[in-house]
Formats: structure tokens, sequence, C-alpha cells
């Protein structure tokens, strides 16, 4: 009896908020909120919608309930139970721009990637795997321009930033950080269910960290994303993305595809070296003219976090495990 009653109240006490707070307890009720809206989203789109959820408009739906349940209502559930600080806080109008302007090697590595990584999968006899969110836009006008923007930028860049450089960041101490900047890319990775960006996004995660470092909020890093998905507006005639929808075979891909993004690649890695440099100047220099006494840990990053090896629990487990059964649903084809 006392074995089964030691076992139970670890069960209970998992789930319950930790003090001190862990990284690895939101990600749990991330994938859970993930699975509840995938659920939901499956029953919907089962017949009730007029259109398909690949379309702009069901892929509106898709974004917004999804967002709400996976990234936006945990984050802020924690938040306002741990007392945490998720936002950050704001330092500075320079290093906002200089976030934006970053934004352009980001569009460059996502671009480049997802080309020469469709090109190899299909190359070595493997087919294509859609992400498990997208939509096909046959006419764009100013009006389907802006919802496409809304729905790819900027509603998933909020979410994204606010869990995972917010919940999550949260829960590194300032002595873990750098655990951070491998732990948080791999687990957004993990919640995008995009196989054939998987290496662009591990590497975009890395620089969101970077980004969150150096601007203390996460605006910094929402306006990043932004900043890329201009830079394709304005680009995507010389680097573009191959849109899955027009390619089967290794033969469809234009060889061309090399010439562009190699070295894409190159300027994207000259350009971020850059902005690390600069954002890395802005910060210090905030910091040496405001902190002159050490601020309080209630109010610092991972102020009421927990040791690193805290943040490996049970509900982490369970969150990866419910990630893994819905990413083997999307290599199985079962689709919303």
């Amino acid at each position: 009896m006392d074995v089964l009653r030691s076992v139970g109240n670890y069960i209970v006490n998992s789930f319950k908020y930790p003090k001190p707070y862990n990284w690895g307890y939101p990600v749990f009720f991330g994938a859970a909120g993930f699975g509840i809206s995938y659920l939901i989203l499956k029953l919907m789109f089962s017949g009730a919608f007029p259109f398909s959820s690949t379309s702009l408009i069901g892929c509106s739906v898709i974004v917004i309930l999804t967002v709400m349940f996976a990234f936006v209502t945990p984050a802020v559930l924690i938040a306002e139970k741990g007392g945490l600080y998720i936002t950050g806080r704001y330092t500075g109008i320079g290093a906002l721009i200089l976030s934006f302007l970053s934004g352009a090697p980001i569009y460059l590595i996502k671009a480049s990637f997802h080309n020469i990584s469709l090109a190899l999968w299909l190359k070595s006899g493997g087919t294509v795997v859609f992400p498990e969110i997208f939509y096909i836009s046959e006419g764009i006008t100013g009006q389907t321009l802006l919802l496409e923007f809304l729905i790819d930028t900027v509603i998933p860049a909020f979410g994204l930033s606010l869990f995972f450089l917010g919940a999550v960041w949260q829960g590194f101490s300032d002595k873990n950080r750098r655990w951070a900047f491998v732990i948080i890319p791999v687990l957004i990775a993990l919640f995008s269910f995009d196989f054939i960006d998987i290496i662009a996004i591990l590497l975009i995660g890395w620089w969101l960290c970077v980004v969150r470092n150096h601007t203390e909020n996460i605006y910094g890093p929402v306006l990043a994303l932004i900043g890329a998905r201009f830079t394709g507006l304005l680009i995507d005639g010389i680097v573009g993305e191959i849109d899955l929808t027009t390619v089967r075979v290794y033969s469809d891909i234009p060889n061309t595809i090399y010439f562009s993004s190699i070295p894409a690649l190159v300027v994207a890695l000259i350009l971020l070296a850059f902005f690390r440099k600069t954002l890395g100047e802005f910060h210090f220099t905030y910091s040496a003219d405001i902190y002159g006494d050490e601020r309080q840990p209630e109010v610092k990053d991972g102020g009421k976090a927990g040791g690193f090896f805290s943040g490996v629990n049970l509900t982490l487990i369970l969150g990866i495990a419910i990630c893994v059964v819905l990413w083997i649903v999307l290599f199985e084809g079962i689709r919303i």
C-alpha cells in the first residue's frame, strides 16, 4: 500500500505547478492542447464546413484554434499560476529594429534548406511529406495577402514566442541558460510537424533564442519572424521556396535551386554573424547603462526556475509521447 500511495502521490504531484518552476512542465500542456485541437478540428472538418482544411479559410480556422489551445492558453495559465514574466521587458527600440532586420537571414535559411532538403529527400527515394498545417492559395489579392500574412506569420509567431520563448524559456535559470539554446529549438521542431523543413526550423529556433536572450522579451523573436515574411515577399523571385504541391518526384525540381540556395546560405551566415554581434552590443550597452544594481531574482529571466534536470519529469515524457503519436499519424497520411 505504501508503494502504491507513493506512486499515486508522485503522479498527482507531477501535474501540479512545480516549485521551483522547470522547463519541462509546459511541454505536456502544450502537447495536450495540440492533441485536443487536432481532435476538435478532425471532427469539424469531417463535413461540417463547405471548405477544405487546406484552403486559406480552412487553414485560418486551424491556425487560430491550434495556436490558442497549444500555445497561448497553456502559456497564459502557467504564467498566471506562477507569476512568471513570460513576455519579458522592453529594452529599447534599437534592439527591436535589429530583430526585425534579422528576419532576412531567417528567410534565406528557411527557403534554402527547404529547397535542398526537398531535393535530397526526393532523390533518395522519399515521397513528399506535407506539414500538418498548410494552405493552397490560387488567387492573390490584397485581402488574401493580408489573411495569409496573419495566419502564416503573425498569429503563429506570437503564439510560438509566447509559449517557447516565454513559458518554456522561464524554466531555465541563468546558470542553465545555455541549455535553452539546445532544448527550445528541438521542442519547436517537435511541435512544428513539418518534416521537410525540420533542419531549417532547428536553426531558426536557435536564432530566436539568441534574439530572445539579447532583447530580453518575446517581441524581438516575433518581429524577426515578421521580418522574414517581409523578406520573402521582396525576394521571392530570386530565392523562393518550392511549392510542395507542384512536385512529386526529384525530376520535378529544377537544378537551378542549388545556384540560388547555396549562395543564399552563405549570405545568411554572414548576416547572422553581423546581427548576433550587433544585438550583443546593444544588450551590453543597455545593461551597462541601466543595471547599476543587480536585478532582484523575481524579475530576472529564469528567476523562479529550478535546475536543468528538474525539467526531465513525467509531464515532459507524456508531452513528448503525445507529439510522437501525432508525428506517426502525420507520416501515415491521416490529416485534419
